[in-house]
């Protein structure tokens, strides 16, 4: 059993109370005196340099920690008050448990003081548990936990993970260093990070939220920062919905970059992407609105079961296969693909719905590798009502279905065509860069798809969800009136 000191600070309380002690509780009305062992100084005031012991905090307050600590920071107040650590070039070895360990609380904030580098590690060795909870990070939280700050927080953990909290994770800011045997960061109903530069690499996902139970939970919702992650699975994955508004992304992975097992949605941002799998997968749906896309992927760049919607942005793609969903639908966006299999895919997918490709806007250049490659391919329908589309391939289409050149303005192997042909051989194959022609028309005949969906009974998009959008309506999640 790890030797605790109990430290109990009533700061910042209702009852007006400062100071520190080593026996004061939540129910203390006297004013504490400061005492400690000879490796913990307390000043008097909100500042606690550590030592070498243990330090318990069983109040709620503001506790400025310092120096050195051969031990553990051990959070336990009532689940209705928040502690507030600011952390200011503290170095933690934890040994073989955590360095952070909070029990109860409502919720704690972490913040990493300005200009301060503060270490946290752990020996890699199995933790010695002191309570029934299975602790298994190196900063472990049963509550609410957030970052605050803009110092820096080096994490080493040896063990398993690097920050878990199984509540909300919320970071705003900071420069984070995490190398972790498994998860850098997790959040188990939410992680949100608003802005920070986070350099991580683990054993297993790196930033992951993985709630299955809760229908608004387990989802990762990033605003901004800016994103270096080599991970040994997945880079970034979400059970729900994975919605990114801006930052800087440079993900290698032996997994999938960003995974979702229901809903991406990228508004922005600059992604560069080396995965032995696919770069962007969910099982659902993913829609796209900007940013710019340099994808290096060994199976399929942009991966989407149900369906997948490009609105607009830069792509550079080299991959086994480009884009592939039950139902791509591309209206805008400056896309380059070179793959070695299809550039453009609709699979039967999804069980009642007719797979399709539809093309209403955008410039895309697709170039494909010798043998049985298809430019586009659709096991239903292909539909192309618009934009600038450059082929160079043995075969520029194949569909099962309908084939429609309503406008835009295609070339195959150099020669601008006027309607589609099965299984076109243009003769020149390999891989090249064809010039692009004038930008078409845009236009709708009867067996497009209707609002977003495929074409026919069958194409219909499942009761309450439109193209791209969550089942209960875009940019919020049930209960909670959206974004927050």
């Amino acid at each position: 059993m790890k030797k605790l000191l109990a430290l109990t600070l009533s700061l910042l309380l209702l009852t007006g109370l400062s100071g520190c002690s080593t026996a004061i509780d939540d129910k203390s009305t006297s004013t504490p005196s400061a005492t400690a062992d000879s490796s913990l100084v307390i000043d008097g005031s909100t500042d606690i340099e550590l030592g070498d012991e243990d330090m318990y905090i069983t109040n709620a307050g503001t506790y400025t920690l310092s120096g050195e600590l051969k031990g553990s920071v051990i959070v336990d107040v009532s689940e209705k008050k928040t502690v507030n650590l600011i952390l200011d070039n503290v170095t933690i070895d934890s040994g073989d448990f955590a360095a952070i360990y909070v029990i109860e609380a409502e919720e704690v904030v972490i913040t990493l003081a300005d200009g301060s580098v503060n270490t946290l590690s752990d020996s890699g060795e199995t933790y010695t548990l002191i309570d029934e909870n299975d602790v298994d990070a190196l900063i472990y939280s049963k509550a609410d936990l957030s970052f605050e700050g803009n110092g820096t927080l080096v994490l080493n953990a040896g063990y398993k993970h690097g920050i878990v909290s199984k509540d909300d994770l919320i970071l705003n800011g900071g420069t984070y260093e995490i190398t972790a045997a498994n998860h850098a960061i997790e959040g188990k109903d939410c992680v949100e990070i608003y802005d920070g530069s986070y350099t991580l690499t683990s054993g297993t996902d790196a930033i992951s939220s993985d709630n299955e139970e809760d229908a608004d939970r387990g989802y990762v919702l990033i605003h901004n920062g800016s994103f270096k992650i080599n991970s040994a699975s997945d880079g970034i994955y979400a059970f729900n919905y994975l919605t990114i508004e801006d930052g800087e992304f440079e993900l290698t992975t032996t997994g999938k970059a960003i995974k979702s097992d229901t809903q991406i949605t990228l508004n922005n941002g600059t992604y560069t992407i080396d995965s032995a799998d696919d770069g962007i997968h969910t099982d659902g749906s993913i829609t796209i609105e900007d940013g710019s896309y340099t994808i290096d992927s060994d199976d399929d760049a942009i991966h989407a079961d149900y369906m997948l919607t490009i609105n607009g942005g830069t792509f550079n793609i080299n991959a086994h296969e480009g884009l592939e969903a039950t139902v791509v639908t591309v209206n805008g966006g400056d896309i380059n693909i070179n793959a070695s299999d299809d550039g453009i895919n609709a699979g039967a997918k999804v069980s009642g719905v007719t797979p399709l490709v539809e093309i209403n806007d955008g410039n895309l250049t697709i170039n494909m590798g010798q043998g049985d490659t298809d430019a586009i391919d659709s096991n239903g329908n292909l539909i192309i009502n618009g934009g600038t589309i450059t082929i160079t391939a043995q075969s520029g289409f194949d569909f099962d279905g309908t084939g429609e050149l309503n406008g835009g303005t295609v070339t195959v192997n150099g020669t601008q065509i006027t309607s589609l042909t099965n299984q076109m051989m243009g003769g020149m194959g390999g891989m090249g860069t064809m010039p692009g022609g004038m930008s078409g028309n845009t236009g709708m005949t009867p067996g497009s798809m209707p609002q977003g969906g495929a074409s026919g009974e069958q194409g219909q998009i499942p009761s309450g969800q439109q193209g791209g959008q969550r089942p209960d309506g875009y940019g919020g999640f049930p209960g909670q009136g959206g974004w927050h």
